[in-house]
């Protein structure tokens, strides 16, 4: 069967789904997947975010997506990226191409202000009782279990036991609300 001229451009335009990574500014390796619609989108957040877009072109990308979380997209352009384990990330990083692995391997560097807004892990904002939160406080808070629970700071005390938090690594996200008992503590032997 021959391939007209016509069709070759659609071809060359197929769809995949993409993931996205990169290191934050404590070296923890974050990926996840976005599907093939909203490819073009998580790629653009992930050039916003300073992180890495792999489309998953191939069937060694594509057998490592269903180990992945779901990204999420804001309508800022940028996204959520969970943590991942090490030994996934060096996996998928692996299937990047060399120009780009030093930079999946980078350090980003954290926003000037954040210890300024008590952002910073330290012995005085990682309280080891519920009773202890306060503004300042790290805990750990999740959109959904499934997709895992993250560091957030709390930055307001409101009315009802309702924290309003602001996520530790992805400060141009807008703040949000949990309950105290939707929010966990993080393990008193954390190294800070």
């Amino acid at each position: 069967m021959n391939i007209s001229a016509s069709t070759a451009p659609a071809r060359a335009s197929l769809s995949y789904p993409v993931v996205v990574l990169g290191r934050d500014d404590s070296g923890k390796a974050h990926a996840s997947y976005f599907s093939a619609a909203d490819g073009h989108m998580a790629s653009r957040a992930a050039n916003l975010m300073g992180m890495l877009a792999l489309r998953a072109d191939n069937d060694a990308i594509r057998s490592l997506l269903p180990k992945l979380p779901k990204g999420k997209l804001f309508d800022s352009g940028k996204a959520f990226v969970p943590f991942v384990k090490q030994d996934l990330y060096q996996q998928i990083a692996a299937h990047l191409p060399e120009a780009d692995r030093a930079k999946a391997e980078a350090v980003r560097a954290a926003p000037t202000d954040v210890s300024q807004q008590g952002h910073a892990a330290t012995p005085s904002n990682v309280p080891d009782d519920w009773s202890k939160i306060a503004v300042g406080s790290l805990v750990l808070a999740t959109e959904d279990p499934l997709d895992g629970w993250f560091e957030a700071t709390v930055i307001e005390l409101k009315p009802d036991s309702v924290l309003r938090l602001q996520w530790r690594h992805y400060l141009d996200l807008p703040p949000f609300n949990r309950k105290l008992e939707d929010v966990a503590l993080l393990h008193p032997t954390m190294k800070l």
